[in-house]
């Protein structure tokens, strides 16, 4: 073909995330997990009970595992990584590539939103797992406390296994105090208002936990009413199914299923763990209605009938105790001809800075240059004092010539580690740095098994296009981090970036101690020429701040620092030092909260190219500084088809484990063939890229691909809109679901408070996102016709009904022409129904929302992505049992149009104002306990759609000892998958 068109097709997953953390690899095989890796953070104080309660969790947590995936997986091999701050003991192995950072399950101080509870931190989007499992300490050790409150910790295990490992999301309602809720009830288009659960079998009745009465339904929503709550009978229940709803119930044992597979081997499907996929809630929404199994056998572990059922004798895992040690790096770095000039001298420069202000105190580095072949430069040593770091400075090479041998360079960098006192290179980094092809011997290829069995991790610099492209699958292989950067684009950053994120993206202290990247800027200025910028110094970071301004060469440039009171900071006080190209400002004590301004004058005859860094600590060690982190969704696009997955782009801003929202995330992507860069704004608004609505993870889609070749992706962050807030948690705004036991009657109280939203004051960071590269593009290149279709929209809500006027008001937020940017969409395709198994099967077949009916809203002129939508319609009936379902997809002027969105439905019966009504009693346990179920990711009631995030906090739901209520069997046809019981009554709540 003369040309090729690039259409954009997303994934519906991606096989690896790429950042600043890549996650330790769980490997499967013959039904067998390994390599599962747990970490105990450093700051937690030392405690064998600890290690002894994961061993007790994670054997019980293989059991559950092994009954809920028919015989098809158990946990095999689990590794404990215990922090160097613990004593030493001589049954500890060598971590090898084990870090916290990388850790799949991690042992940390609470999220305040979860507090005590388990959760997994989980961006990604349908069948992607997440990036790690949180456990508190609390919760590890205190075993009557963890069970009466969440239930068996094996069935817990294996529900936040679903999350972590298959991408599955939760089956219950909740109410998320960040705003990204899902609904405790629905309206089924077949039996009226139901509780949110799966399996529909799940028996139990609905209260208002506030008032203790019985739920009345709203006539503004035609729903009961917000404080409405779903409580299971444990008694009466029948469900089997399923973990992503209330696994804690006794009678589950299995994820939910659709009837329509075998699981192998002729295994049964039980009716009584059916999915329920009319309910609203994240898994059908995020899954587009597909069961837990039909996600899960898509995923390796079992697509094709991977890993069978097979009998076992024991599920116990092994257990294996490892014990970081203090960090050890070796700069592995190229020397050869290629580097003349000024590449040698930038990487000198770079590498000059990292080893002055980046490398921690108590840490091991060495040196080794390659090119023909490879030397020990400097030998590894601990970096105690200023002499340690002037030694190594003083090896920095500058001379180059010869060809270059990457796996002399691999091998040598190991000796450097082997010299280490441990005598084990294990969990030691190579870092990197070549622009060419290798053209010696031995080649990378001999030298990685070798550098595998070592244990050693590589991150990898390609300095320039011309580098090697197996070096980013040695960090891929490795566990370590990959960098670009072009040494062309005049005002990238990616070098000094990759040298300085090398060593702060594993720095794991907590607070104030770990070192903050504030700034990180390079700019080209002509004779004479004067630059002025500013950075922010927020209040809670400042300490041991410093700018660093780095030139190259010629005359020294005049450089004035001015502090917000107005202190000028010039040539001449104390704490400017020049070194060698070099002006470092050193603050002291802690830098003044607030603007600080710097001011560059070019003083020589020729054009100067000025980097600029600046940096600081939190501003007490207890302080929570804000943090970013980024990262891209893969490291290789295929374009030989003409159809390569779009590429996500993420960006996590946090204050300790809360998140920081409002604030302006802008990625900086260098592309191929010239180093052009473009800007891209990163959303956290729960739409197209974006799973979560105000999480603290930003995300979008990049779609303006130029050429084959590496991009290099960045990210800064700043308040500049003065709109970004920390999340504050009190008392119970707790999220995490809970079974348990409580005979006050006063727990059922809502705390409105718990959750809050707090202004920040301006702030600035940046953060290196990765390399990844563009493959195989076809001759003649990339040529858009179009990128391709809207994103699907997830968030389609009903959030008003009027049986009155016959009407109905709809809410989503609004995509793009492509994906979730560009200009708005062409038009809105909404259609509605009766039936909402009609509609979710055939879209194409239902009846379209014409524009007679629309009363409020257009949607013939989509509105600007990110934009809320809002419309009212006309339905045609109304009355008892009368109940309409809408979807919509978005469609672009060349006729490309997105999936269909989520299902929301409409409840069109006459619903009375509410009344006041005497409270509803309660089933009684036979063990005179009394249960408290709050089943959800949230105990939060959210306020929806409000600048600030006000919430009611559930603080929990109980069951009070009073006379039984029955529980109703009422007729099927709840809109189920097949397999269900023929003739078999429904529970009604």
């Amino acid at each position: 073909m003369a040309s090729v068109a690039l259409r954009l097709i997303v994934l519906v997953c991606f096989c690896m995330w790429m950042s600043d953390a890549a996650q330790n690899a769980i490997q499967l095989q013959n039904n067998e997990y390994t390599e599962v890796l747990i970490a105990i953070h450093r700051d937690i104080p030392e405690d064998q009970q600890i290690v002894d309660r994961l061993k007790e969790i994670f054997t019980e947590a293989s059991e559950a595992l092994y009954i809920a995936t028919r015989s098809r997986t158990f946990l095999k091999q689990v590794k404990i990584l215990i922090p160097n701050t613990w004593s030493r003991q001589p049954n500890y192995l060598p971590p090898g590539t084990a870090t916290f950072d990388r850790a799949n399950i991690r042992v940390d101080v609470q999220n305040p939103i979860y507090g005590d509870g388990p959760y997994v931190h989980q961006p990604g989007g349908c069948g992607v797992g997440g990036d790690y499992m949180h456990l508190t300490p609390r919760y590890v050790v205190d075993r009557p406390y963890g069970e009466t409150t969440w239930g068996p910790y094996g069935k817990t295990m294996t529900h936040e296994w679903g999350h972590l490992r298959w991408g599955l999301f939760d089956e219950y309602g909740f109410d998320d105090p960040l705003g990204g809720s899902y609904p405790h009830f629905y309206v089924s288009t077949s039996r009226g208002i139901q509780p949110v659960r799966c399996s529909a079998y799940t028996a139990g009745l609905s209260q208002n936990p506030v008032t203790g009465a019985r739920c009345q339904t709203d006539p503004v929503t035609g729903l009961p009413e917000a404080d409405c709550r779903f409580i299971p009978d444990f008694n009466r229940n029948r469900a089997t199914g399923s973990y992503m709803f209330m696994q804690f119930l006794p009678q589950v044992e299995e994820f939910c299923h659709s009837g329509q597979h075998l699981f192998s081997q002729g295994a049964q499907a039980s009716p009584l763990s059916s999915h329920n996929r009319e309910a609203p809630n994240k898994q059908n929404v995020m899954c587009q209605g597909q069961s837990a199994w039909d996600v899960m056998n898509k995923h390796q572990d079992f697509a094709n009938g991977a890993n069978p059922p097979r009998e076992v004798v024991t599920t116990v895992p092994d257990f294996e105790l490892l014990q970081e040690q203090a960090p050890r790096m070796v700069l592995v770095l190229d020397t050869s001809g290629s580097m003349r000039g000024e590449p040698i001298r930038r990487l000198n420069q770079a590498a000059t800075h990292f080893i002055r202000n980046t490398v921690l105190d108590d840490s091991w580095l060495g040196i080794v240059t390659f090119s023909t072949a490879a030397n020990t430069y400097h030998p590894l040593i601990q970096i105690s004092s200023n002499a340690d770091r002037t030694s190594l400075i003083n090896r920095v090479p500058s001379n180059v010539g010869g060809t270059t041998c990457i796996g002399c360079a691999l091998l040598e960098g190991v000796k450097v580690l082997e010299a280490h006192p441990s005598g084990d290179p294990s969990g030691g980094i190579l870092f990197l740095m070549s622009d060419g092809q290798e053209n010696e011997v031995p080649d990378i290829a001999t030298a990685t098994p070798q550098v595998l069995a070592k244990g050693v991790i590589i991150d990898t610099l390609a300095y320039k296009r011309d580098a090697d492209p197996q070096i980013e699958s040695l960090a891929l292989l490795t566990g370590g981090k990959s960098y670009f950067y072009s040494g062309e684009q005049g005002d990238s950053t990616a070098l000094n970036d990759a040298f300085i994120t090398s060593v702060l993206s594993r720095d794991d202290r907590t607070g104030g101690e770990a070192t903050i990247q504030l700034v990180s800027e390079t700019k080209t200025l002509n004779t004479g020429e004067n630059y002025e910028n500013q950075v922010y110094i927020e209040k809670s970071e400042g300490r041991d701040a410093i700018f660093t301004f780095m030139w190259n060469g010629g005359v020294e440039p005049r450089i004035e620092i001015i502090a917000p009171n107005g202190t000028v900071i010039g040539q001449g006080d104390p704490n400017y030092h020049v070194m060698a190209d070099t002006i470092q400002v050193k603050v002291p004590g802690v830098a003044q909260p607030g603007e600080w301004s710097y001011n560059i004058t070019i003083v020589d005859y020729f054009y100067q190219q000025v980097d600029i860094l600046v940096s600081c600590k939190g501003a007490s060690p207890d302080s929570h500084p804000i943090k970013v982190t980024a990262q891209v969704s893969t490291i290789s696009l295929n374009g030989s088809s003409g159809e390569p997955s779009a590429l996500t782009i993420r960006a996590s801003v946090t204050k300790g484990y809360l998140p920081v929202t409002g604030a302006t995330v802008t990625a900086y992507i260098e592309k191929p063939p010239s180093d052009d860069v473009d800007e891209l704004q990163l959303l956290d608004n729960g739409a197209g890229a974006d799973i979560t609505r105000n999480d603290g993870v930003y995300s979008r889609y990049f779609l303006n691909f130029t050429a084959g070749g590496r991009y290099s992706v960045s990210v800064k962050v700043n308040n500049d809109d003065g709109e970004a807030a920390s999340i504050v948690v009190t008392g119970t705004g707790r999220r995490g679901h809970r079974a348990a036991l409580s005979t006050n009657a006063e727990a059922f109280a809502v705390d409105k408070n718990a959750v809050h939203s707090e202004p920040l004051d301006q702030f600035q960071r940046m953060a290196p996102g990765g390399v990844f590269e563009l493959t195989d593009v076809p001759i003649g290149g990339l040529q858009r016709l179009d990128l391709g279709p809207p994103s699907r929209v997830i968030d389609l809500k009903v959030i008003k009904v009027s049986h009155d006027n016959f009407t109905v008001a709809l809410t989503w937020t609004a995509v793009g022409d492509d994906f979730d940017q560009g200009g708005p969409a062409a038009f809105t395709d909404l259609r509605f129904g009766r039936n909402f198994t009609e509609l979710d099967d055939d879209f194409e077949a239902s009846s379209v929302v014409g524009d007679s009916q629309v009363l409020l809203g257009d949607l013939t002129s989509p509105a600007p992505p990110g934009t809320l939508e809002t419309v009212v319609i006309r339905v045609p009936e109304r009355g008892e049992n009368v109940t309409y379902v809408f979807a919509l997809r978005v469609c672009d002027a060349a006729g490309n149009c997105s999936q269909p969105s989520n299902l929301a439905a409409a409840n069109l019966e006459y619903i009375p104002e509410p009344t006041t009504t005497p409270p509803l009693s309660q089933p009684s346990n036979p063990d005179n306990s009394t249960l408290i179920i709050a089943v959800s990711v949230s105990c939060a009631v959210v306020a929806a759609v409000v600048a600030v995030l006000t919430v009611l906090l559930v603080k929990r739901f109980c069951v009070k000892k009073k006379k039984r209520v029955s529980v109703t069997p009422v007729p099927d046809g709840i809109g189920l998958e097949k397999g269900q019981p023929k003739n078999e009554p429904l529970p009604t709540a």
